[in-house]
């Protein structure tokens, strides 16, 4: 059975806006910032959604990006915005780009989603230059050890793929990268369970809407990981 994905709900996208993450583009800046790129530059945008990161870094800095998604929704509504956004409907487990071929990569709130966590990674710097910058935010459960019950829901959701954060440190470490950056902003998460709890009365009641999820074993299983949201910026160095 395909796993239904949550971000195609149009109560996600109410709640989230086309960014379709916590934050808006805050923390985007943030990583622009760390990261200095230019408009010479090429960046992939790993899950563009409906395109909007790419859309703001062209406008804030001129910079051509590339989206790819696996939702065909997704991408078609990123497509009618007229903005001639170079988009590609596929997963990060295989990326359709020659080796090499990008000065950074962008991944925010989409590396949770992913099933295959060390083949992305491996692709990732496979198709960036070296010296390139991979920049992600996304989930992280603070108790990973108690994640396996959240991932018995059949939907597609980032609370859904929650890692441990030093387990992803590690991974990225051993596919060839560098920390150079890591923040905590968790804060950006329980600001955006407020707002849900506020507009449709539970979370519960909010994952039942966008996913299926069944409400009570899924929100049960996700508070006992207590979950977070981070920021990491990691280079290319092999």
């Amino acid at each position: 059975m395909q796993k239904k994905c949550a971000y195609e709900s149009p109560e996600m996208i109410k709640l989230l806006g086309t960014t379709l993450r916590p934050g808006g583009f805050e923390l985007t800046d943030r990583g622009i910032e760390v990261c200095q790129w230019r408009s010479d530059q090429v960046i992939l945008d790993l899950g563009c959604g409906q395109g909007a990161t790419m859309r703001y870094l062209n406008k804030k800095l001129g910079i051509r990006s590339v989206g790819i998604d696996p939702s065909e929704k997704l991408i078609q509504v990123a497509r009618e915005t007229g903005d001639d956004g170079d988009y590609h409907i596929g997963s990060g487990e295989m990326l359709p780009f020659d080796d090499d071929s990008f000065d950074g990569v962008i991944s925010e709130c989409t590396l949770s989603l992913m099933d295959e966590l060390g083949t992305v990674l491996s692709g990732v710097h496979r198709i960036l230059k070296s010296g390139g910058y991979f920049f992600i935010t996304d989930v992280y459960a603070r108790k990973p050890e108690l994640v396996v019950e959240v991932k018995k829901d059949n939907f597609r959701s980032c609370m859904r793929g929650l890692y441990g954060l030093e387990d992803i440190k590690q991974q990225l470490v051993k596919n060839g990268f560098e920390v150079v950056k890591s923040e905590d902003h968790s804060e950006r998460l329980s600001q955006l369970m407020v707002k849900i709890i506020f507009e449709y009365g539970s979370m519960g009641i909010f994952w039942q809407k966008t996913g299926g999820a069944c409400a009570a074993h899924f929100q049960e299983a996700l508070k006992k990981c207590k979950p977070g949201y981070y920021m990491l910026i990691v280079r290319k160095v092999v």
